[in-house]
């Protein structure tokens, strides 16, 4: 499947944000407090929508639930000129509920179902990566001749072509 630009760029980004809030210098989990933090600063934050969604968008992670995929991912390959309105896409998400009425909040400022729908699809992607990610760990630590091999059944085992 094919990512636009504007998705690779901010990934990128999103991911790395992410992996910064995960743990303090001593190695600490602290995600939850820095999203905490982070979360009572929205008002400060919404400036940055349309010029860096991805440093706003963090305040929503961990807390998307997708519905329907398929529609989500029908945009993977759009750039924000070619996205929908928020309400076509609404029913196949489901926002934790504290977060609720900020997406209603959002959804009425200028450019926030864009937001929206970028917060969205970069939760979505950050799942698939992690995902990715927590298979890399476990082919790497099988005890197997031929990496390539286990790749392409783990590959296949999860309904990809692995050709």
């Amino acid at each position: 499947m094919r990512i636009s630009r504007y998705f690779t760029d901010l990934m990128a980004t999103y991911v790395a944000d992410i992996n910064d809030f995960k743990t303090d210098s001593g190695g600490e989990d602290v995600l939850a407090d820095r999203l905490k933090e982070k979360r009572s600063q929205i008002q400060d934050l919404m400036p940055m929508m349309a010029t860096n969604p991805e440093m706003m968008a963090i305040v929503f992670h961990k807390s998307v639930v997708i519905k329907k995929s398929e529609s989500i991912m029908s945009y993977l390959d759009k750039e924000p000129a070619m996205f929908p309105k928020w309400d076509a896409i609404s029913s196949s998400v489901q926002f934790q509920p504290w977060a609720t009425s900020i997406v209603e909040k959002l959804k009425v400022e200028a450019g926030g179902e864009h937001f929206l729908l970028t917060t969205v699809m970069l939760e979505h992607l950050y799942a698939l990566y992690e995902v990715s990610e927590d298979a890399i760990e476990e082919m790497e630590t099988e005890e197997s001749d031929d990496l390539a091999e286990s790749g392409g059944e783990w590959l296949s085992e999860h309904g990809f072509d692995s050709h």
